[in-house]
Order: C-alpha cells, then sequence, then structure tokens
C-alpha cells in the first residue's frame, strides 16, 4: 500500500515514539552530501507513493536534480544547516507535493500539428495561451473563418484551420466557398477528422498543384475531387507530405510545438512517453530545437511505431527492425529527449472512436471492425524484437484484439522464454474479462485510457456495442484484481492530458450526462488511480528506479497540487489545480484552469453527435490518424 502522510501531533508522538526520524543526531554526511546547493521543499502534504516514507514526512531534500533526503521539516533543517550552501522553498508549505506525473502513452509530434492551425470547432476548447468557443451552423462557421481571415495584416500569409465539420457546419465547403473569402491568401481548411482537407485556388497554387498532378490510377487519386479542391482518406496520401512540408516551413509545426510543450506541462506531467512516432526528419529536428528552446520541465522518451518500419521493409519483419533501429540511432538525442531503450509499438485492432475495434460478439447494428495489423501480422513483425529482448508496446481496442494479442505473447513466450518482457497492452477499451489472467500470467501490464467510459459508454451502449459491454468499458478493478500491473493513459489529444482528469475517470466512472455510473464494479481506489499514474506508469516504460515516486536517489519530479486527491470528494478530484511541476530540482509555475476540449453542455452534445455510428468511418481517433501519416509516409 503506497503511504501519505501529513503532519500531525499523532505522526509526531508515534516518531517520537519508536524512532523513526532519519537520525537521533540530526547532521548531514559530508562524506556522502556533496558541497554543492541543497534546497529543501517544505509542503502541507507529501504524497510519495512508496513504502519507505518517513513517518510525518513533509518535506522532501533536492541536490542536483536528485533526492537526497524526505522527513519532517524541522529534522531536515537541524540536519542540513550547517550545510555551506542549504536553502529552504516554502512556496509550496500549503501545497500537496506529488511525484511528477508519469504520462505512458501521448502524442506530442501529432498534437504538434493540430495545435498550429486556427481552431473552429463544434465543441469548447480552453488552453494556456486563450479559449476558443465552439461554433456550429453554416452561417456561423464561415462568418468566423472570414473574421479570422480579415484579422491577418499581410493578405498573402496562408490560413491553416482546423475543425470544420459537415455534420455541424454543413455540406457546402468547396474551393468555391474558399475563394469567396480570399483569392489571394492560400486558405486549407482541415477537417475534424484528420483524413479529409479543402484547398481554395491561392493555396493549390501555393503547393504547384496543377489538375494532372491530381490525375492518376488508382484508390488514391479517386478520393482527389480537383473541382472542388477536397482531398479525403487514400487522396490524402497523395498530397499530404506536401502540406507537413509546408508546416514545417512555414512555422506552424513550430508554433504547435511550443503550444503542445504548454498543454502537457501544465497537466503534472514531468515524464511523457509517445508511443509510435514518425516524423520525417526535418520535423524532428524542428520539434527538438522547439521543445529544447524554452525551459522543457520534463521528460520526452519516444517509441519508433514498428508497423511503419515493418511495411517499409516489404513485410519483412527483420528488415523492419532494422529501420526501425536506424531510425533512433540515427535522430538525435539529447538528456531530455530520448528513444526509450528498446521499445516499439504494434497493433491490433481499429478505434474506439470509430467503433472500428473487433469484438468477439459483434456489433449489435451489424457492422464489422477492422485490423490495423492483422493477427499474422502482428506475430510476424513482433517475433524479432522478441527474440531480441525488446519491450513491445500494443494497441488493442476491443476483445478480439486483446484475446488475439494474449495469444502471441504466450505462443513468442514459448518460444523464446522471457521472465520480464513487460509487454504492455494499450488503451483495452472493451475486454473479455476471462482473458485478463491469462495476460497477468504471461507477464503482461495494461495501460487504460479511463476517459473512454466517460465520454463513450452512455451512447456505446445505445449504439454499436450494447449496454453490458459498454459499461464495462476501460476496466480497472478488473486488472487490479487479477494481479495485473495498471496504469492511465489520455492518449492525447484523444482525453485531456491531465493525468487528474485520468484520475477522476477511473475512480468515479461518471457517464457523460453526468447522471449515470458506468460499471461500477471497475471502480479503482483513489490510491490505485494515483499509482496509475506515477509509479506504475513508470514501470511500463522501465522507469521505475528514476521517477515515479519520492523516494532517496530518484529525480526530484514533483507535481505541486493545491489539494489532495485523497481529501477531496472524488466527484471532484478533477478540479484540483496544479500549481506547478518541480524537474530535476526548478519549479516550473503553472497557470490556472483547466486545459484542453471543455465538457460544456455544448460540448456534451458535440461529442454524442460526433461518436454515433453513422459518422464512424470520418471520426477516427489519434493512433488511426497515427497510421494514416504512417501510411502516406511509405506510399502504402
Amino acid at each position: 500500500m503506497n503511504r501519505f502522510f501529513k503532519v500531525s501531533s499523532i505522526a509526531i508522538a508515534l516518531s517520537a515514539l519508536i524512532g523513526c526520524t532519519q537520525t537521533k543526531t540530526p547532521t548531514y554526511d559530508a562524506s556522502v552530501v556533496s558541497q554543492n546547493p541543497i534546497i529543501l521543499y517544505s509542503s502541507n502534504e507529501l504524497l510519495t507513493m512508496s513504502d519507505k516514507t518517513p513517518i510525518g514526512a513533509n518535506s522532501v531534500v533536492v541536490q542536483e536534480g536528485k533526492i537526497v533526503d524526505l522527513g519532517k521539516k524541522e529534522t531536515l533543517i537541524a540536519k542540513y544547516q550547517s550545510h555551506p550552501s542549504f536553502t529552504i522553498d516554502d512556496q509550496f508549505e500549503d501545497k500537496v507535493i506529488t511525484p511528477g506525473f508519469v504520462e505512458p502513452h501521448i502524442h506530442l509530434w501529432l498534437s504538434a500539428i493540430l495545435l498550429g492551425s486556427e481552431f473552429i470547432t463544434p465543441a469548447d476548447w480552453n488552453f494556456p495561451w486563450g479559449n476558443v468557443e465552439g461554433i456550429q451552423g453554416h452561417d456561423a462557421y464561415f462568418a468566423r473563418l472570414t473574421e479570422i481571415e480579415s484579422e491577418m495584416k499581410d493578405k498573402e500569409t496562408p490560413l491553416l484551420t482546423w475543425g470544420y465539420h459537415n455534420y455541424f457546419h454543413g455540406s457546402e465547403m468547396s474551393k468555391e466557398k474558399l475563394n469567396a473569402i480570399s483569392n489571394t491568401r492560400p486558405i486549407i481548411v482541415w477537417h475534424r477528422s484528420f483524413h479529409e482537407l479543402y484547398f481554395n485556388d491561392a493555396a493549390m497554387e501555393m503547393f504547384g498543384w496543377s489538375e494532372a498532378s491530381w490525375t492518376g490510377e488508382g484508390q488514391g487519386y479517386a478520393q482527389l475531387d480537383w473541382d472542388k479542391g477536397h482531398a479525403y482518406e487514400n487522396g490524402a496520401k497523395v498530397i499530404l507530405n506536401d502540406v507537413l512540408e509546408f508546416m514545417v516551413e512555414s512555422g506552424l509545426f513550430a508554433t504547435g510545438m511550443e503550444r503542445t510543450r504548454d498543454y502537457v506541462q501544465a497537466g503534472g506531467i514531468t515524464t511523457a512517453i509517445d508511443p509510435g512516432v514518425v516524423v520525417t526528419p526535418e520535423m524532428y529536428d524542428q520539434m527538438i530545437d522547439i521543445l529544447m528552446e524554452d525551459t522543457l520541465a520534463l521528460d520526452y522518451w519516444l517509441i519508433p511505431a514498428g508497423n511503419f518500419t515493418y511495411a517499409m521493409g516489404g513485410y519483412d519483419a527483420e528488415k523492419g527492425k532494422v529501420i526501425a533501429e536506424t531510425q533512433t540511432q540515427t535522430y538525435s538525442e539529447n538528456e531530455q529527449i530520448r528513444w526509450l531503450p528498446k521499445y516499439v509499438k504494434l497493433f491490433t485492432d481499429g478505434a474506439m472512436y470509430s467503433q472500428l475495434m473487433h469484438l468477439k460478439e459483434g456489433y449489435i447494428d451489424g457492422h464489422e471492425g477492422e485490423w490495423l495489423q492483422t493477427p499474422q501480422e502482428l506475430e510476424d513483425s513482433m517475433r524479432p524484437y522478441w527474440k531480441d529482448d525488446y519491450t513491445v508496446v500494443i494497441h488493442a481496442n476491443g476483445d478480439v484484439g486483446f484475446e488475439t494479442a494474449v495469444d502471441i505473447v504466450e505462443t513468442l513466450n514459448s518460444e523464446v522464454p522471457r521472465s520480464d518482457h513487460r509487454t504492455g497492452f494499450h488503451h483495452l477499451g472493451i475486454t473479455d474479462k476471462d482473458d485478463i489472467p491469462r495476460a497477468v500470467e504471461a507477464g503482461a501490464n495494461f495501460s487504460v485510457n479511463p476517459y473512454y467510459t466517460h465520454i463513450l459508454a452512455e451512447l456505446y451502449g445505445e449504439q454499436g456495442v450494447g449496454k453490458e459491454r459498454a459499461e464495462v468499458m476501460s476496466r480497472g478493478r478488473s486488472f487490479i484484481d487479477a494481479g495485473g500491473m495498471l496504469s492511465l493513459h489520455s492518449d492525447a489529444p484523444m482525453a485531456p492530458a491531465q493525468p487528474l482528469s485520468l484520475v477522476w475517470a477511473a475512480v468515479n466512472r461518471i457517464g457523460l450526462s453526468g447522471e449515470t455510473v458506468q460499471g461500477p464494479q471497475e471502480r479503482i481506489t483513489v490510491d490505485e488511480a494515483m499509482k496509475a499514474i506515477t509509479i506504475n506508469a513508470a514501470y511500463t516504460a522501465r522507469l521505475e528506479e528514476t521517477v515515479g515516486s519520492i523516494e532517496i536517489g530518484k529525480f526530484a519530479d514533483f507535481a505541486v497540487l493545491d489539494e489532495s486527491p485523497y481529501s477531496v470528494k472524488p466527484e471532484t478530484i478533477d478540479d484540483i489545480n496544479i500549481t506547478a511541476t518541480v524537474y530535476r530540482g526548478v519549479p516550473k509555475m503553472i497557470d490556472s484552469g483547466k486545459i484542453g476540449m471543455q465538457l460544456t453542455a455544448k460540448s456534451q452534445a458535440v461529442m454524442n453527435y460526433l461518436n454515433q455510428h453513422e459518422g464512424h468511418s470520418h471520426d477516427h481517433d489519434i493512433c488511426e490518424t497515427s497510421l494514416l501519416f504512417q501510411q502516406i509516409m511509405i506510399g502504402k
């Protein structure tokens, strides 16, 4: 059981009684502690997520970016006050200090593509750099687009906007409509789904396109409409490289990356893991430059997309592995942005938001799921990594995808037994409870997106999935009771990049209406959820020796909260304000306020509408969008 401690008369009495202070004669050992500066951070409450915490501990001592001690403030002051460079920082004395949050599945590079654009979306958004009010209706959409265009000073500066959706903004989007707004400024409209784009004549001229370049054989060219300026689905594969190159050269990707950096840090995250990174060398270099030009208060770990390199290698598994390793070896690294050693991401079935996961009992409306990698492709591509002691992260959404992946892990482990492979199953929207003990026995761990329950469960109970399965989506209790290691992730921007919101979702399992609890038997405790965004999440990335808990010898990475998740009503956990993070012992203050898509009454109505099955072919989740980019870049 993880411990959390608050100074009280009982704790002080107990420590005196059983001698639990750090040392009977408080004095630091100069042979152990160097003469470099030492700083003591005091708090009202210290949540260490460790069993090794001294009774009554409310302060932590940091030197050279690492934790050198923790305990009661008065004891630590007495111990270190004779140190020549000892200071006390009391700015968090009325706050709660936790380990810095560990996000085991988040997509910074894809978020940067999105956040560099002008938002005109059906739902409300609130970001550290400003709020965006949702727009609905044809006239309102084009009025807002016209307003944005008119406010731009240079009449030739390209305008890129994201969020248009035909369900909310009408189906009259076209090159002609965009030409009417401006025939000199290039205008690019990116559909909310990521899978469609519209261009005016000025934009098409900017890219050097002609009608001939949009004409050819194959499905891709069949999904390019020159007269309408519309590229969709496979048509995007023909033109999107040009668009991505434009985003890098124009600075839009840089703007998006700056905003992504601020967005993620504001969630209290000090360790971010990005599974399935696919970027051009130019995008990668710019990403590094942007993230590091300001104070980056987190570690960013990248994992290559093994399905991408498998396809690049002509579906030869060994060649695919070589390509993945070449990527990690040739792309530059620094102390904070690195490739997670010997990790790779692979895929099973389709997206939760699209209802394209594979289900054992099928869909109640008769449609079928899809494979992102077929079972044969998954096993074949995974085998060389398994033999070389890699840790594999597997995207699995439906119970068929999950069961298939468990079968493959069992097969590979029988061929080459491994005692600590830590294969991670991620997302886990719909799982068969009977498959979980097998996965635990096979040595896997589990990372769930609990926001699926909040956003989708009520709707899917009526459409596609059915109530019995929908209410227990994104299980929690079943994984823990089976002895599994559970972490929580956002898959941002699929859910807010706010780990406390994930805690709230997993602990409460409240539906989008706010009036139902979905699968109460799958709720987990606050303590279990806090583990799932700290030490358990660190374990899934093999980082538990350095981050995830507040212990001597680990990095001094903390999140500073106004209130304790253990003390407030569970229904209000996501209202807790994050004051600051501390990364390697250096504080970074955070502006107060929520970030991400806000679930206002308007946003709730939008989400309900967008997640209806009849729109599933256009509303893909971010992992499927990642796959689209991968296919585009290899010309599949």
